[in-house]
């Protein structure tokens, strides 16, 4: 089989767990294919230049990433055709593309197409989705789910939604959850860029993150003497930090709670190692992958916000609470252990391996 992967949609340093996902796709789907497979990735020239693919063959589309966004915002409201980069998948001429990242780009791409899902918030809520996402997720995904011949959804929550509320036939889709990396033999050195005990939060600062709300408990708390940790944060700072960085100010916490940015993967697992907790208070997730990790990898103590997802992952009911509610934190935090979830999530390379059984049926369908 001759498969493509398309990255044109990718911005490294942006996107959280998709950008992750990808990443993993990137490092497994060659350790799980046969030996007459052939792996293509296509990408524009900005990623090519900082993303490396071994194992993969590289095809460049001579566009910027400026340019494909442009390009991909004028075939979603317009007719306009971005006809080099179709002539770029012709010659490609895979069996297969598979579009991680939600939306199928070209539109217009020849052959069998495999598209991943796991956003589905703008169905739930639109309120927390920016403006021009707001008109361009109901201009390109539609289209992009009835164009794919078939689809991967990232978790049951997400197959369920797009049954029910997208109306796309179950038999189309497939559920294959985000995986884990296996623990590491060797000790992992805590980060040096936290010192002391810590709480931590690795999520850009996007409205449904729920940091907001994370920051007042965590006050409260802090307030009354109850904790003494410090909250630390990682991820891209949208423009919300402002807002964020001003309420920690006026609730006296500002020395208390500390962002660290966007870090390489391998300095992020570094804060991970060093936590004493690991807090995930988002009012939305299609999988999160920080829960999995936090649990699996680094057997922190991980508190969730109640979501459907978490229930599927096996976050303990416990472990689940209403961040809005200080004692409900205190509470959680004061549980023993780690957290052990109640269903073994699958590894990367499992993941891998059957994103790669469905582009294979979807190849070799009439």
């Amino acid at each position: 089989m001759r498969a493509a992967l398309s990255l044109l949609s990718l911005r490294p340093g942006s996107v959280g767990g998709a950008e992750t996902y990808v990443r993993k796709l990137l490092a497994e789907l060659p350790r799980a294919a046969d030996p007459g497979d052939s792996l293509v990735a296509i990408m524009d020239r900005d990623v090519a230049g900082v993303l490396p693919t071994p194992g993969w063959e590289r095809t460049v589309v001579d566009r910027s990433a400026a340019g494909v966004v442009l390009d991909r915002i004028l075939e979603a409201f317009t007719p306009w055709r971005a006809l080099g980069v179709e002539r770029v998948f012709r010659e490609v001429a895979a069996d297969v593309a598979l579009f991680p990242q939600q939306s199928i780009f070209p539109k217009r791409v020849r052959g069998k197409v495999v598209l991943s899902v796991g956003d589905v918030q703008h169905l739930f809520h639109p309120e927390h989705i920016p403006l021009f996402e707001r008109a361009f997720r109901p201009a390109i995904y539609p289209y992009s789910m009835r164009r794919a011949d078939r689809l991967v959804a990232v978790s049951e929550f997400t197959r369920t939604t797009l049954v029910e509320r997208s109306g796309v036939p179950p038999e189309k889709i497939t559920t294959i959850r985000h995986g884990y990396d296996p623990p590491a033999q060797r000790e992992l050195r805590p980060t040096d860029r936290v010192s002391g005990r810590y709480l931590y939060y690795p999520a850009a600062t996007f409205p449904h993150k729920n940091h907001a709300e994370l920051i007042r408990s965590y006050a409260a708390l802090r307030r009354r003497g109850d904790l003494g940790a410090r909250l630390v944060f990682t991820g891209l700072r949208t423009r919300a930090w402002r807002r964020l960085a001003r309420l920690s100010r006026e609730l006296g916490v500002e020395d208390d709670v500390v962002h660290l940015g966007f870090l390489p993967y391998s300095e992020v697992r570094r804060v991970f190692a060093g936590a004493e907790a690991v807090v995930f208070p988002s009012r939305y997730e299609g999988f999160g992958i920080p829960v999995v990790e936090a649990a699996l990898e680094f057997e922190k103590k991980v508190i969730t916000s109640r979501l459907p997802v978490f229930d599927e992952l096996g976050v303990p009911r416990a472990r689940q609470i209403d961040f809005g509610d200080p004692e409900a934190l205190l509470a959680a935090l004061r549980l023993e252990g780690p957290t052990v979830l109640e269903r073994r999530p699958a590894t990367w390379a499992d993941c891998a391996r059957r994103t790669l059984e469905v582009m294979r049926r979807a190849a070799g369908e009439r």
